[in-house]
């Protein structure tokens, strides 16, 4: 973990199959700046929340488009960490 800010990103996310849930999965395993991240597959838009080093929304949505997945960036807020 690199020692500045933080990003959170929201994204929805269309999740049909435990097979689309892999695809998100090993999409986001290619980028190293991930700190954590968690799907919540009971909302109606099937949230990806995402924490990283840096802001990867719009890398992420195209390279999970490239997966098959659909998503769309609702939000990414920066944390100072201090």
């Amino acid at each position: 973990m690199k020692n500045g800010p933080q990003f959170i990103l929201i994204l929805s996310t269309v999740i049909r199959t435990p097979f689309d849930l892999n695809r998100i999965k090993y999409t986001i395993a290619n980028f190293n700046s991930v700190i954590e991240w968690s799907q919540d597959l009971d909302d109606v838009d099937k949230i990806l929340r995402i924490v990283s080093d840096e802001d990867i929304s719009e890398k992420l949505v195209l390279n999970l488009e490239k997966a098959k997945v659909s998503a769309v960036v609702m939000q990414v807020f920066k944390k100072s960490i201090t």
